[in-house]
């Protein structure tokens, strides 16, 4: 069957000849068109030899086809040489001159709406002919039916009834209750000591591919059966290996290898086992998440558009072939809101891609993106939970026709569904246990459930298997701060609330502000120990409020986005410094007047920390801390970029996070001075991915100690729950 199909096209329709070629290859039908020309070989003598051999000619209509003399050429010679003409309108345009002459009589495929559905329908009746032999135009989706002899009067009156009744159903089916989905029950699936997460069904909904890990080990890909049995491994290598996804025949997994310091790796995996494969790399990314899309060989991801250093160009999805290994970026995404990283997915009819963006503090906003037409849409924003640990996630119902989205509170989480045709959200499923991926398929959907706990912890200053706890709680705890006499604040959500709690030297905790359920990410005392800033989710952005050591308010002021390890306060406590999102540098916020900002550092600085010995800085696009009023002195390349915990000194030192050493999380003491780091002491439990759970550290300025957020229960699972329509 190959060279059946011949494809003209001009040079700038490009992406639908190579979409219509992947669409047939899908079907099982191989098609030529200029692109398969090899080097140096002639492509005159090509593609005649390809129009020679082919039976069928599709044409690519374009304003762009009309003005090309070769195409016109093309198209002679197959209507000379009886081939089955298929024209197909890229765009509302009709044929003059030569194109004219040759297609006035001719039937019509208009693909100018919706284009990708449409190719998809001309896929289909193509391989339907190809494979039957037939010459039966009626296999194809025309627009334009031959010209016919008049109908009678009395046919006329019957089709007009007969309209009648179909607009009637119609209306019916319009106005008539949609079903909803509903979980029927719930059973644990995997449930081992391990990290399990990110489950992704197979095609036919029997086979489970997921990630695991021990600790703060690199993820690998597994396999499981549903109906049961052992686990597969995929990979074994020595990167984090996350985000699967399957090929539409359920023989491969592509997956993202990721490394510190390295651009992320685009791989391919046979399954269940056999030759795994780089298809390609991210050009500066080292996260990213990525989806196959169905009956077609290409994969999409999102990564900057630029690998300009500064970061400030917009996010966009990238295509590529893994196959080829060609890559071309398919549209930029609106806005400046970040993308990278996000959850990418395909919907079952590959018709979209769905991501949720950081849209603020507060939510993420569910964003789909129209493959045909490139154009994003939004179906709202989901909230997120207060540590950070439980970003939302989301997966495709199988009709493709509403998203599944988690939201996590910290205390507890729920599915809600999201109709892409605009209907209104509806609740599917709650759970007192947080929810962190989700995937549907074969009737059922797949949780990963993390019942994490979290305490405070005490650093070792020997290797240790085990934390130090010194704040035994049940729940989450996050985000410790020593005021000078010893008093720490941290945020907790122990009593059911997310509340910031004080606890004075030799003191139990108490409850100092309760936030109820509103989302609050950080708690910073000031320098004099007189004042606390926390950060409290708003929509749209964040609001930092200021309260005295009795509770009281003392203002507040509203920001889109503090950044990451901001706000800091400047040292006379009269100030906060913030990042400015329009120069892209951070900003000296007065708190007793909020609208008077001054600059304190150089774009691509952040955070900023201002102390009485100098002003001290991290960058956005590189690891390292610098010492800003000293011309940049570059004091530590170590420093992790962009880590969300403030910086944290002690005494002449920074402390550096090394939560990825080999022999186990431990923190790096690097004088300010210059000269070699040395390591202070050991955090077991201390967590240093860059997915907003890095643990954060504090220093007790009166005895010394080294305070940190230890992970005490880390033992993600995977639930499986049994859909239903209703």
């Amino acid at each position: 069957m190959a060279g059946e199909i011949f494809i003209s096209y001009r040079r700038a329709d490009q992406a639908w000849a190579r979409r219509l070629h992947e669409l047939l290859r899908a079907e099982g039908i191989e098609a030529w068109y200029d692109a398969q020309v090899g080097a140096g070989e002639d492509w005159r003598t090509a593609t005649a030899k390809a129009l020679e051999d082919s039976r069928i000619f599709v044409l690519l209509f374009s304003q762009n086809a009309a003005q090309s003399s070769d195409i016109a050429k093309e198209l002679a010679a197959a209507v000379l040489e009886k081939k089955l003409i298929v024209p197909v309108r890229l765009e509302n345009i009709a044929p003059k001159g030569a194109f004219l002459y040759e297609l006035a009589s001719r039937n019509w495929i208009n693909a100018y709406d919706d284009t990708d559905a449409k190719l998809v329908e001309v896929a289909k009746g193509l391989a339907r002919l190809v494979k039957s032999g037939a010459r039966d135009e009626s296999l194809l989706p025309f627009a334009r039916a031959p010209a016919t002899k008049p109908r009678r009067l009395p046919l006329l009156a019957g089709l007009a009834g007969f309209a009648v009744l179909v607009f009637a159903a119609l209306a019916a089916w319009h106005f008539w209750p949609q079903p909803r989905w509903t979980v029927e029950s719930s059973r644990p699936f995997i449930a081992t000591l391990a990290l399990e997460g990110e489950p992704a069904f197979s095609p036919d909904g029997k086979m489970l591919a997921y990630t695991s890990s021990k600790g703060n080990q690199a993820r690998q890909i597994y396999v499981r059966n549903i109906a049961g049995g052992d686990a597969v491994q995929i990979t074994h290598d020595g990167y984090d290996d996350v985000s699967p996804s399957w090929s539409s025949d359920g023989t491969h997994i592509a997956y993202v290898a990721q490394k510190s310091g390295e651009p992320c790796r685009i791989m391919v995996a046979a399954v269940p086992a056999g030759l795994v494969r780089e298809a390609g790399r991210c050009r500066g990314a080292g996260a990213t998440s990525i989806t196959w899309r169905p009956g077609t060989s290409s994969l999409y991801y999102i990564e900057r558009f630029s690998t300009d250093p500064s970061g400030t160009k917009p996010d966009a999805v990238f295509r590529i072939d893994a196959e080829s290994g060609e890559r071309q970026p398919l549209t930029r995404l609106d806005g400046d809101a970040g993308a990278l990283g996000a959850q990418l997915l395909c919907s079952p009819d590959g018709k979209w891609l769905f991501f949720l963006r950081d849209d603020s503090y507060e939510s993420e906003g569910i964003t789909l993106l129209d493959l045909a037409s490139g154009k994003e849409s939004s179906l709202g924003r989901v909230g997120w939970a207060a540590s950070s640990a439980w970003t939302p996630s989301g997966a495709w119902s199988e009709d493709s026709r509403s998203i599944l989205v988690s939201a996590s509170s910290g205390i507890g989480s729920k599915l809600i569904a999201y109709p892409i045709n605009g209907g209104k959200p509806y609740d599917v499923y709650t759970a007192a246990t947080n929810i962190r991926h989700v995937a549907a398929g074969g009737g059922l959907l797949a949780l990963e459930t993390d019942p994490s706990r979290q305490n405070l912890a005490r650093m070792s200053a020997t290797p240790a298997a085990q934390p130090d706890i010194i704040d035994p709680a049940s729940g989450m705890t996050w985000s410790p701060s020593f005021a000078p006499d010893g008093t720490l604040a941290f945020l907790s959500n122990r009593s059911g609330t997310n509340t910031i709690w004080l606890m004075k030297p030799g003191g139990a905790p108490a409850p100092f502000f309760d936030a109820g359920l509103a989302v609050v990410f950080l708690v910073d005392f000031s320098p004099d120990g007189t004042k606390l800033a926390a950060v409290f989710a708003r929509p749209g952005g964040a609001t930092v409020r200021i309260f005295d050591r009795s509770g009281a308010s003392l203002g507040s002021f509203d920001d889109t986005m503090i950044g990451a390890g901001l706000p800091t306060w400047t040292p006379d406590s009269k100030g906060l410094v913030v990042l400015d999102l329009d120069s892209r540098r951070d900003v000296r916020v007065d708190i007793a007047n909020p609208a008077h900002r001054i600059p304190v550092g150089p774009p691509n600085f952040g955070p900023v920390i201002i102390r009485n010995d100098g002003t001290y800085a991290a960058r956005f696009d590189r690891p390292g801390l610098w010492q800003l009023d000293q011309g940049e002195r570059l004091i530590s390349e170590k420093y992790p970029v962009r880590f969300l915990p403030p910086v944290v000194f002690r005494g002449s030192d920074v402390l550096i996070p090394d939560f990825g050493a080999a022999g186990g999380p431990r923190i790096l003491a690097q004088p300010l001075r210059g000269g070699p780091d040395r390591v202070l002491g050991y955090a077991p439990g201390a967590e240093g991915r860059d997915s907003g759970t890095e643990s954060r550290m504090a220093v007790n300025p009166v005895t010394g100690d080294v305070i940190y957020v230890a992970s005490v229960q880390g033992d993600t699972n995977i639930d499986l729950l049994t859909l239903a329509q209703r």
